[in-house]
């Protein structure tokens, strides 16, 4: 089958990275896909066409992409569009009408409600939702029929992201105790890793003097956060804190890391990779991932999709020390970790979900 994958990102998004993961396995399965994007990040050996969709505040502009798309669907003989955000779906959606093509498209967080998105959802003839969380507020909020959502979770391909210490410029486990924070600059990741550094790390580092933090992400890092990473590494005489950058070498980092701190893929990134995980999401914080609190997390996505709650800050600074300090915990913790991915996110597993849905949207237009 033919398949369009529609995305819009002006940076690395969790979005991109299912993406990747899921053109992978598709196309091992025989399907050609195509891709459009604003910016693509990932390496995806597939066409690519760059298409800034999120500049849409013009008619002329809405207009233009959509009949972009439909100029490509032409071109590669398209048989279906699946589309990754709110921005992408809208122009799938006509372009899809005017094609006699189904849409699909998968939603990956809880989306802002108004008038017009209510009216029209514009979502296509099939909804994934990523988590229990999304597909319940596609339900409540756009009135999507149930039958029509579909509760497929992130794909991890478990063999990249695997259980294998290595040792490499993040450092060399066993010799310091390293954590992991991986993420994004921009808007509530970014206020989260700022009020991290400056309320959990420096208690931590105190009880734990041979820890490292390392601060995984791409793109412009706040003048405010250099400072107060600057300000600890001072208190401390040495680089306690460190950047790393934007890194294709993710697997590596988890696998390096006594503790990783993230949420959505991140978090079962690292739980493929035997890490332990501190889920600390966009609006929770879960704190360690443990089987009390998995079904919650595995719900909210690991924090993300859910209603805000504040953070005690303090009691997460006193877990993440705990763990640290019980290596038996933490090596129990990791495996068990794996054992949920491999059982419940495995990318193969996850691909023939979404290989059904797509047959379910084609066997609408064939009726």
């Amino acid at each position: 089958m033919n398949l369009l994958f529609v995305l819009s990102q002006k940076e690395l998004t969790g979005a991109e990275t299912y993406a990747a993961s899921l053109i992978g396995e598709l196309r091992a399965k025989g399907h050609k896909v195509v891709l459009v994007s604003d910016t693509l990040t990932c390496e995806i050996d597939v066409p690519y066409y760059r298409i800034s969709l999120n500049n849409r505040k013009s008619p002329f502009n809405r207009i233009r992409h959509i009949m972009t798309l439909c100029k490509i669907i032409k071109k590669e003989g398209i048989a279906l569009i699946h589309a990754h955000s709110r921005a992408s779906s809208w122009p799938g959606y006509f372009a899809s009408k005017l094609t006699h093509i189904p849409l699909v498209t998968t939603a990956h967080c809880i989306l802002p409600v108004h008038l017009s998105s209510r009216l029209f959802p514009c979502f296509g003839e099939r909804v994934i939702a990523i988590c229990g969380a999304v597909k319940d507020h596609l339900i409540r909020d756009f009135g999507i029929k149930a039958k029509d959502v579909f509760l497929i979770p992130n794909g991890i391909d478990t063999n990249c992201f695997r259980s294998v210490g290595q040792v490499g410029p993040v450092g060399q486990v066993g010799q310091e105790k390293v954590i992991s924070w991986i993420g994004r600059f921009s808007g509530p990741r970014g206020r989260l890793i700022e009020t991290m550094v400056e309320k959990v790390i420096p208690v931590i580092r105190k009880a734990i003097p041979d820890l490292r933090l390392l601060i995984v992400a791409g793109g412009n890092r706040p003048l405010s956060l250099e400072k107060k990473v600057s300000a600890i590494n001072s208190e401390f005489s040495e680089e306690a804190i460190s950047f790393t950058g934007f890194r294709r070498d993710i697997p590596s980092i988890c696998a390096s890391s006594n503790l990783v701190i993230g949420a959505g893929r991140v978090a079962l990134e690292a739980m493929a990779c035997g890490r332990p995980v501190v889920a600390l999401g966009e609006k929770q914080a879960l704190g360690l991932i443990t089987p009390q609190n998995l079904e919650n997390g595995i719900y909210t996505n690991f924090g993300d999709c859910c209603q805000e709650q504040p953070i005690e800050w303090d009691s997460l600074a006193l877990s993440i020390i705990e763990l640290l300090k019980n290596k038996k915990e933490a090596k129990e913790l990791g495996d068990w970790g794996r054992d949920v991915v491999l059982a419940q996110f495995e990318i193969g597993k996850v691909a023939r979900g979404v290989e059904e849905v797509y047959k379910s949207a084609l066997n609408i237009y064939r009726k």
